[in-house]
């Protein structure tokens, strides 16, 4: 780098670039007026698709800018130029609280300070009305003096907006989230509690006691883990840091501390007067479902996992083998008109017990194969399809025909997009080109499409996907599911129910089991 500093926004030099792509930067800078290291993260509102977002940023700014305690990273100014967005925060010349964990054999006695401080900035921050909802080892900043400051406050919402996180937005870190937050409830401060345990769980112990070998496994864990082992493990800590760990980890927010307050009360700490903001109104338009109020999600790049399910898209497979063979006779083209401009079936998240398949299905291939046709001057070639178990035929965008066909189509050569659509599986789509003369055979499974669990519950329990009633266990066969994320929900009127959240892929098969406690 040469030549004259970058100056931003008249009053940020620019000292190293930490992330950056086309919808925001995250920079160390100089702040010349005040003299001293920020870090800047800058938001091109030019490529935002939706203008609510940007306002929503000004004024979560806004709220987070009331947060001035000495265990949280204050935010310093904000505002725009042009078409950017700009916050600044202050620099802390430290590690993150994982670089710690990694690094230090720390004492008990520095544990018993790193998390008093760590409640210190919750306490302030819950006073405020504000949920931080990403506590994790990877948002807290250590000093050399061992000094904490609670930071990244990009998925905070204000207590004052109480609304429902939809079942299918995920929002937060996996490993460190509350069972509330993984089923999709409403979010009140308490989450910020359970996420905080966790930490320290894992500052005292070592290890997170939720943390598997994927995201699914890890939120099932969230879901249906086991009170008791959790205070088993803590053998050998001091009993009110066993005790805070305990109340801090249940799984019911009721059962949990009523504030972080508690918490340092229990840790003698001595009561430190909270000054509270008066001006603690609402601050965004309260909607019950569909909006999850990130003050900068787009701007805080080092968020680590931030888990939102969309609508699922088509899934991509991989372009037909082809290969030349035999001959046909011209009369196997087919001329049946265009039909339909739009799909009479849209994708469905109705997912059908299992079914038995035969041989040739069980694997769930595709295949492809390009024939011969006599040579003709139309400029056309064909395509047969072989589908299970059937599916309506879209070639660009139009309707031809209904699976089984009596005979090939005849389509213009060139690129065209063909989507296969069935009720109950994923939309198949794929971009074929047809030869001039050559006839292209495609063998597909919409099973292929699908995901499939294996669930086994004890003692029993009846399943719902996706809301859907699926059956009583013990199930004979793998239940069938559209790829993607997918709400499970295991009752049985003895126990506590299980309401979780599993993710699946393409032809993955995900066994799950669950120990079903008493009420």
């Amino acid at each position: 780098m040469s030549g004259n500093p970058e100056i931003m926004f008249e009053k940020f030099e620019i000292l190293e670039v930490l992330k950056k792509d086309e919808h925001a930067g995250v920079y160390l800078a100089n702040h010349i007026y005040l003299s001293k290291k920020i870090i800047l993260k800058v938001l091109n509102t030019a490529k935002i698709s939706d203008p609510s977002l940007v306002e929503r940023f000004k004024r979560e700014a806004k709220l987070l800018a009331r947060l001035d305690h000495p265990n949280i990273i204050k935010v310093l100014d904000f505002g725009t130029s042009k078409e950017f967005f700009y916050i600044s925060f202050e620099y802390i010349e430290g590690k993150s609280l994982r670089n710690v964990l990694q690094e230090s054999d720390l004492s008990k006695e520095e544990k018993r300070r790193l998390t008093v401080q760590l409640f210190k900035a919750l306490n302030f921050a819950h006073a405020n009305r504000i949920i931080h909802r990403d506590i994790k080892p990877e948002n807290i900043f250590v000093d050399k003096n061992l000094n904490l400051k609670l930071g990244d406050f990009g998925l905070a919402l204000s207590a004052e907006d109480n609304f429902v996180t939809s079942p299918y937005s995920i929002v937060g870190t996996p490993s460190y989230m509350s069972p509330e937050q993984v089923s999709g409830s409403q979010l009140t401060h308490k989450s910020d509690l359970f996420s905080a345990g966790v930490v320290i769980y894992e500052l005292y112990t070592g290890k997170n006691p939720f943390l598997k070998d994927n995201v699914t496994l890890t939120l099932n864990e969230i879901m249906s883990f086991n009170e008791d082992a959790i205070k088993e493990n803590l053998e050998g800590l001091d009993e009110d840091i066993k005790d805070i760990l305990t109340n801090l980890l249940k799984k019911k927010p009721a059962a949990r501390f009523e504030s972080a307050k508690e918490v340092l009360n229990k840790l003698n700490v001595k009561d430190e007067p909270v000054e509270i903001e008066k001006q603690a109104k609402p601050v965004l338009s309260k909607r019950r479902y569909g909006i999850i109020a990130p003050l900068i999600a787009l701007l805080i790049i080092i968020i680590a996992v931030t888990i939102i399910v969309k609508e699922e898209a088509t899934p991509e497979l991989n372009q037909p083998e082809k290969e030349i063979t035999s001959n046909l006779d011209a009369s196997a083209k087919d001329n049946t008109p265009v039909k339909n401009t739009e799909p009479e079936h849209n994708q469905s998240n109705e997912i059908r017990e299992p079914e038995k398949t035969n041989n040739n299905t069980e694997t769930a291939s595709k295949s492809a194969e390009e024939q011969l046709l006599p040579a003709n001057e139309t400029g056309e070639g064909g395509l047969f399809i072989e589908c299970y178990p059937w599916a309506d035929v879209y070639i660009d965008g139009e309707k031809i025909e209904t699976t089984p066909l009596k005979k090939p189509l005849t389509l213009p050569a060139g690129e065209h997009t063909l989507k296969l659509v069935h009720p109950d599986y994923p939309i198949y789509s794929d971009i074929l080109r047809i030869e001039n003369n050559k006839l292209m055979n495609l063998k597909i499974s919409l099973e292929s499409l699908l995901g499939f669990l294996d669930i086994k519950v004890n003692p029993w329990g009846n399943v719902y996907i996706n809301g859907n009633y699926k059956g009583q266990t013990p199930f004979k066969e793998y239940i069938k599911v559209n790829p993607g994320f997918v709400r499970l929900k295991i009752t049985n009127p003895n126990f506590a129910d299980v309401d979780t959240t599993v993710y699946l892929k393409q032809g993955d098969t995900l066994g799950l089991k669950f120990i079903l406690y008493k009420k």
